[in-house]
């Protein structure tokens, strides 16, 4: 009997001493975890230039050979061009590289981009089905003048 009850008291202490410290120090360590803030540095600059030379260089001689008359858009997302859908803008996250609209109407008028990747490839029947203005040109390389002076509206 003595035997019993010792091992009774044994295992209502061992309980209370071992096992509900343990429970609350899990539990505290996963309000721990799930609570705490986020203190880290996240290290911000500001770009020395937003464009490479080459890409500035052609905007520029892009934006003098239009004029006053339209106005130079760079890196235009698709949805911004095109009314879509929720489900389609969010299939869609092509960014076209230059876009020449008008200066009055805002009107779509030339698209400028490099449609090499496969997915920017489907993007260009939506130009054709909506009779947009469309020049691909790859990136990196030099561009003819006036083939682009032939394409701009007059």
């Amino acid at each position: 009997m003595f035997t019993s009850v010792f091992l009774s008291y044994a295992f209502v202490y061992s309980v209370l001493f071992i096992a509900v410290p343990f429970i609350i120090v899990m539990f505290i360590m996963t309000c721990i975890k799930f609570f705490k803030t986020d203190h880290e540095e996240h290290t911000v600059t500001l770009k020395k230039a937003l464009f490479d030379t080459q890409s500035f260089d052609f905007m520029k001689s892009l934006q003098a050979m239009v004029g006053g008359k339209y106005d130079v858009c760079c890196n235009v997302p698709m949805d911004n061009v095109f009314e879509m859908d929720a489900h389609t803008a969010a299939e869609n996250h092509t960014k076209l590289d230059y876009v020449v609209i008008d200066h009055d109407s805002s009107e779509v008028k030339l698209i400028i981009s490099d449609f090499s990747k496969e997915d920017d490839a489907n993007a260009k029947s939506l130009f054709e089905k909506f009779n947009v203005k469309l020049v691909e040109m790859a990136r990196g390389k030099p561009y003819d003048v006036q083939m682009l002076q032939g394409v701009l509206p007059a």
